[in-house]
């Protein structure tokens, strides 16, 4: 019984530990699918509504995280390999990106995402699908515009979580459907550099908390009858 007590107290204080620190970056969204538009006449509004009608600029399929933080100035690079390569967990990793087509791959990644008064954007579609348990939430932050889309059905769906921009980096946090799920992410990159993209997932902090104090709970209970049983044997050797 004592045995039990102290593992039970061993699993709570795990999960106590792992509340503050449950960190979104160890989830992985998969393989998913970029389909990118670069140039003069791309829209700046980051919504499924506005995609160009026009033959994409690239494709290709990706496989790392959805982090990437390019942080130049305004007038500093801004170029798709600044950004593709300026992940915070894979720096300068391309060998995430397979099935390319489109542009010469080389003249893609030395081309601008977006210039100084919207002279040129870029329009980005990710698609992928997850599978997550119940009390799972996504947060995603954007320079300039973004728009989650969970099982989309066309430019009419309605978005999980709305950013459009142009703006400044933002950051919003939604509960996700739970089970298996496609997705759309829509990004939009204006007006020149920063360009900043991150989506990630955590599990709800409160499912930790319960889960920690459920342990508890069964802990003091064993702790409880080892000790009633304790009292109990000592009367009877009496």
């Amino acid at each position: 019984m004592k045995k039990l007590c102290l593992t039970l107290l061993a699993m709570a204080a795990t999960a106590m530990v792992a509340l503050p620190i449950a960190h979104a970056d160890t989830f992985n969204w998969g393989t998913v699918n970029f389909t990118v538009w670069t140039g003069s006449g791309i829209p700046d509004t980051a919504t499924l509504a506005v995609a160009p009608a026009s033959t994409p600029t690239a494709t290709f399929t990706y496989s790392g995280p959805l982090d990437f933080v390019n942080n130049n100035l305004q007038a500093g690079s801004n170029t798709w390999e600044d950004f593709l390569t300026s992940d915070e967990t894979n720096l300068g990793n391309l060998s995430d990106i397979s099935s390319y087509s489109g542009e010469t791959y080389s003249t893609f990644l030395a081309s601008t995402m977006s210039t100084p008064g919207e002279t040129d954007n870029s329009y980005v579609e990710i698609t992928g699908t997850y599978n997550v348990g119940a009390g799972t939430y996504v947060t995603l932050s954007s320079d300039d515009g973004s728009s989650l889309y969970i099982n989309p059905s066309g430019s009419s769906s309605t978005a999980l979580i709305s950013m459009p921009g142009p703006q400044d980096l933002q950051t919003e946090n939604a509960l996700l459907p739970s089970g298996s799920n496609s997705f759309t992410l829509v990004y939009d990159e204006s007006n020149g550099a920063p360009a900043d993209l991150q989506m990630s997932a955590t599990p709800e902090p409160s499912s930790l908390l319960l889960l920690g104090t459920g342990l508890l709970g069964l802990a003091f209970v064993a702790f409880r009858k080892a000790k009633a049983s304790g009292v109990a044997l000592s009367m009877y050797s009496v």
